[in-house]
């Protein structure tokens, strides 16, 4: 009799302790999974989660050659996906000329065929967006990478229509700079475009993390830093990055416009490596070490679910907000579909995103070169 109270009584403490374990969102996968491969995800709600309606279309807005690669084809490729999933129709409405202009009429165009809701990404669309986001009553929109605002950043508005999101690009720079340190690189180069926030969030994101791994590791470290402006000559940046390479820099994280062609051309002639930034472009060649990737594919699919299984609107905590991705949501990432490094393996990947998903290890977002973070094992040279 006793066995079987006892018995009786662990039975109940285990049915307690299951009661108390936390269940997964409707909605949202049930595990997390350290992402390495942006372009084969595919979204799984719970299992319990109530079945999409279907039958709306998804349209997005982009300038033709950007759908052939890189961000906006990353975008298009999940929203395929996902319509073919859950039972919608994907529509694309690309525009030839760069400008505004062109992809206001774009926009507009897409906001007129009928969708349920425009996808759009990049400066340009936030122009047009900020000109038209009041005129298509019963139209939503999600815009990545920046918010709806005027041509001279004085105003930034956004209806209730709209959610915005922003990658946390220091993040994503933190697990460069620190893989290519933990990978035995002591000389490490920053090459970007402007001075905008989103680029210099990746340069002192890479600060951080080699900052992280010589400490860790017990190691000096040299960083120079360049931002090339508007200088028009690609061969001029190609020289500039082939001669620090030739002066002790084992690896540049390329960021902005086609910088990365000129890495691809300097490693090339030097058998350095490079590092690139925003998708995987590791395919450019051997000595490309890595991608400090932006999850597209992943991040459009998950807002896609979540606003048609809010009954096809933005609820209150997205309408008309800005939302910033990043480890919490394994929107940032390494890019493992080649995986080029021999001494940071991919479970030490693993472990790192990990520290950074549960705050052991920190990463700050700094969107201007005027205050950097304090980084004892590393030396800074800014070349501007």
């Amino acid at each position: 009799m006793k066995k079987m109270i006892a018995l009786f009584l662990t039975m109940l403490l285990l049915a307690a302790l299951s009661a108390c374990a936390p269940q997964a969102e409707s909605g949202t996968e049930d595990t997390f999974t350290v992402p390495s491969d942006d372009a084969s995800y595919v979204y799984t709600p719970a299992e319990d989660a109530e079945p999409l309606p279907g039958g709306a279309t998804i349209a997005l807005a982009a300038e033709s050659g950007a759908l052939e690669s890189g961000p906006e084809a990353l975008l298009w490729q999940g929203i395929q996906t996902f319509a073919s999933q859950f039972g919608y129709t994907a529509q694309s409405y690309p525009y030839g000329a760069s400008g505004a202009a062109s992809a206001e009429e774009a926009l507009r165009q897409a906001a007129e065929s009928g969708a349920a809701l425009v996808v759009c990404r990049g400066e340009e669309m936030a122009l047009a967006l900020f000109e038209i986001q009041a005129n298509y009553p019963g139209v939503s929109y999600l815009l990545f990478d920046d918010e709806p605002h005027n041509a001279d950043y004085t105003s930034y508005a956004m209806e209730s229509s709209v959610h915005s999101v922003l990658f946390r690009e220091e993040e994503a720079g933190y697990l460069a700079g620190y893989a290519s340190v933990a990978e035995g690189y002591t000389g490490l180069g920053f090459v970007g475009t402007e001075e905008v926030p989103g680029i210099v969030r990746y340069c002192t994101g890479f600060l951080q993390g080699a900052q992280a791994a010589a400490q860790r590791q017990g190691e000096e470290v040299s960083m120079r830093i360049w931002f090339t402006g508007d200088i028009g000559d690609a061969g001029v940046v190609t020289s500039r990055m082939v001669e620090w390479y030739n002066n002790g820099t084992g690896v540049i994280l390329a960021s902005g416009g086609q910088l990365m062609q000129s890495a691809v051309e300097a490693v090339n002639q030097t058998g350095a490596r490079a590092f690139a930034t925003d998708w995987d472009q590791n395919a450019l060649g051997e000595r490309v070490l890595g991608s400090a990737v932006k999850c597209y594919n992943t991040a459009v699919q998950r807002q896609l679910y979540k606003f048609f299984s809010g009954g096809a609107a933005w609820d209150q905590q997205d309408a008309g907000q800005t939302e910033r991705l990043g480890y919490t949501d394994g929107s940032v990432a390494l890019a493992a579909t080649t995986w080029r490094f021999n001494d940071f393996s991919e479970r030490d990947y693993e472990r790192l995103y990990e520290q950074l998903r549960n705050s052991e290890l920190e990463v700050t977002a700094y969107s201007d070169l005027d205050t950097l973070p304090e980084t004892p094992a590393v030396t800074v040279e800014i070349q501007n």
